[in-house]
């Protein structure tokens, strides 16, 4: 049998534990998996093991987590936390652990970060829309995403703003987020008389729950009313679906994150540098715009 270093021992004399953090709030997403996996992969490479922690969009498990990690004497944290403030997280995670923000960051934090320009994005999504005739666009949102959704939103009102369109309050829709949020909040609206003919979503799932609120609702999409989200996941290029939405390169965001922290492992704080990526939003356009 081939001789293996036990990682304990090689913990002690390295002062590593060769084992990497990451706390995501929904392992159930089709967008949170994929980047996951390229932070995996891109840390097996390097010789990392990944500790995967799923939160459940629990503010109290995320804290858990964190300090749970802290006692694990892990090397690094990476962290999409849709939920709790900069210092809260950083009151768990001392100065001297790596700690990366991914797919979303805190306001006030001096830690690097891997996203994509939620602005922009919502801004072409919606100019999009615009651009198919659309005038009263209705904006879906989730209470839980409370990062990206405070960008995704301020991108929604710019475009409308650019394009001279009075915003309407009263179709600017926020939900605690479900695969069915899309669906009920669509047809609560157009029993109470408010039919939007363009629809931006937060996300992907809750755009397809729009279509089919539209479509139960005896409308057609994208004739009467226009949808389009945000991510890309894999289903909306189904040719049952076939959304429009904004692509995320989900994969290329996890290595990303990965490939920070690999750079600030070992290093003091003083030496580490301060890395904040955004990445260009992509308008993939389908059927139901």
């Amino acid at each position: 049998m081939g001789y293996r270093p036990n990682a304990i021992a090689r913990g002690l004399v390295n002062r590593t534990t060769m084992t990497i953090g990451l706390i995501i709030p929904d392992i159930t997403s089709p967008f949170y998996p994929r980047v996951a996996l390229g932070i995996e992969d891109r840390l097996l490479k390097a010789g990392y093991n990944l500790f995967l922690c799923n939160t459940s969009w629990n503010v109290a498990r995320e804290r858990d987590y964190l300090d749970n990690l802290i006692q694990k004497q892990v090397d690094g944290i990476i962290i999409s936390s849709m939920t709790l403030r900069a210092e809260d997280i950083e009151s768990y995670v001392p100065p001297e652990k790596p700690l990366i923000y991914v797919t979303s960051y805190p306001e006030g934090t001096e830690r690097s970060y891997v996203l994509i320009d939620n602005v922009k994005g919502a801004d072409m999504a919606v100019s999009h829309l615009l651009s198919r005739k659309r005038r009263r666009i209705a904006f879906i949102g989730s209470e839980q995403e409370r990062h990206s959704l405070e960008d995704r939103l301020s991108g929604y009102r710019k475009a409308l703003h650019r394009a001279g369109i009075e915003i309407s309050e009263d179709i600017i829709v926020l939900d605690k987020f479900q695969e069915q949020s899309g669906y009920k909040i669509i047809r609560d609206l157009i029993e109470k008389g408010i039919v939007p003919d363009g629809v931006f979503a937060e996300n992907d799932l809750i755009a397809m729950g729009v279509v089919q609120g539209v479509q139960d609702s005896g409308y057609r999409v994208p004739e009467d009313v226009a949808v389009i989200g945000f991510d890309d996941i894999p289903i909306a290029s189904h040719p049952d679906i076939q959304l429009s939405t904004i692509h995320q390169p989900k994969y290329r965001i996890g290595t990303y994150a990965a490939e920070i922290l690999l750079r600030q492992l070992g290093k003091e704080p003083s030496e580490r540098e301060i890395e904040r990526i955004t990445l260009q939003p992509e308008l993939i356009v389908r059927r139901s715009t």
